[in-house]
């Protein structure tokens, strides 16, 4: 069976899991209090990294602190494909503080602009 295909009995596991142990402890409990068998507990720390995240369990993997911060810096470009544009329409929602920091690095990059295209020797 692959591996990103959820097993049932351990998904049915880990949907009745309290994931939240107390400190010097390794062992889950079922959501009425009852401690995983060893049997269980095995299962459990069996789980995939998919299985894991169907159950909803959050699951610290480095790689997904990469791709969330590379999604992010998409989202960024495309938010401002947008509102650059419209930038006016931002405005209002701005705090005084933020237009006062909008401005002055508005100047900057206007003062800057030539340098920000790759010369030609």
């Amino acid at each position: 069976m692959p591996a990103s295909t959820p097993r049932p009995h351990v998904m049915a596991l880990l949907f009745d899991a309290d994931f939240n142990r107390s400190s010097g402890t390794r062992t889950f409990r079922h959501l009425d209090g009852r401690p995983f068998t060893d049997e269980e507990q095995a299962l459990a720390d069996d789980a995939t990294f998919e299985e894991l995240q169907a159950a909803g369990v959050h699951v610290h993997a480095p790689e997904a602190g990469a791709e969330a911060q590379a999604a992010a810096h998409q989202m960024a470009e495309l938010l401002f494909k947008y509102v650059l544009p419209h930038r006016e329409a931002l405005i209002p929602f701005m705090t005084h503080e933020d237009m006062l920091e909008y401005s002055r690095l508005e100047t900057v990059i206007a003062a800057g602009a030539g340098s920000l295209h790759p010369h030609k020797d």
